[in-house]
């Protein structure tokens, strides 16, 4: 009887550290916004017009602008790894975290905005189309590996996927994204290494609830889809939301966006 009376008492206090921990995790899940900015291209000088209503290109100028305002108003840039370590509650997250992020590959995001987030020594993402890696299609360059590692080896930039060929997913077969985005995710540790995270952002946001399915299972840990603003109270890694960021947008039009 003494040694039953023992039992209980270990596996009581056992249950009491555990749902501590729980509790004490709480907190950081209540009400913290996580907004995830993106950006595309980038030019050396705004053209008269543009084909897609200046929504995907921007300017160094003003990319740096928005990162000064945005740091000087509080705002901590994260990685997707250590959102995730705070999703796990191996960590907390900042007050005001948000996530960088750019589309595609583009060379420009090497040679011009890559020396910012060195000045800075801010965390951001990049999510790559496989296929366009080392090569320029209509007109547009595109980046290397070699240019990817260096970006990634510095510790302050993520290289994930964007998918293999960048096409309408949710107009294909599942099977079909499954094995474009495995592919790529095997490309791009054949030239990066292993990756002990793996985030997909949907071309176009084009995405279905099977193939967010076929994904997290198939090891995608968070996924990107959508136009929007993230709480940590109600989060799901596998319907994340993005911010896109327009041509020459200021640092506090972002700010009054993720506040109001």
């Amino acid at each position: 009887m003494k040694k039953l009376i023992i039992v209980i008492v270990i596996i009581v206090i056992v249950v009491s550290i555990v749902w501590g921990i729980k509790v004490y995790h709480l907190p950081q899940r209540a009400s913290v916004k996580i907004p995830i900015l993106l950006y595309h291209n980038f030019v050396e000088v705004v053209p008269e017009s543009d084909p897609d209503g200046f929504q995907y290109i921007n300017t160094k100028e003003s990319f740096e602008e928005n990162l000064k305002v945005l740091l000087a108003n509080g705002y901590t840039p994260i990685s997707f790894l250590e959102l995730n370590n705070a999703y796990q509650g191996k960590s907390t997250l900042p007050l005001k975290p948000i996530i960088i992020t750019f589309d595609d590959g583009y060379t420009s995001n090497y040679e011009l905005i890559f020396p910012i987030i060195q000045k800075y020594q801010v965390k951001a993402s990049i999510f790559i189309v496989t296929d366009f890696i080392d090569k320029e299609i209509n007109g547009i360059s595109y980046l290397s590996w070699k240019e990817c590692l260096e970006m990634q080896n510095s510790g302050l930039i993520e290289i994930y996927s964007h998918s293999k060929r960048h096409i309408f997913y949710n107009k294909v077969p599942v099977r079909s994204l499954r094995d474009d985005v495995l592919e790529s995710y095997q490309i791009i540790e054949k030239n990066l290494g292993k990756k002990d995270l793996k985030v997909f952002a949907y071309p176009y946001g084009a995405y279905t609830a099977q193939s967010v399915k076929a994904l997290k299972n198939n090891g995608m840990d968070m996924q990107i889809y959508d136009i929007g603003i993230n709480d940590f109270k109600d989060f799901d890694k596998h319907y994340l939301k993005r911010i896109n960021i327009p041509c020459e947008m200021t640092g506090q039009e972002i700010i009054d966006m993720i506040e109001n």
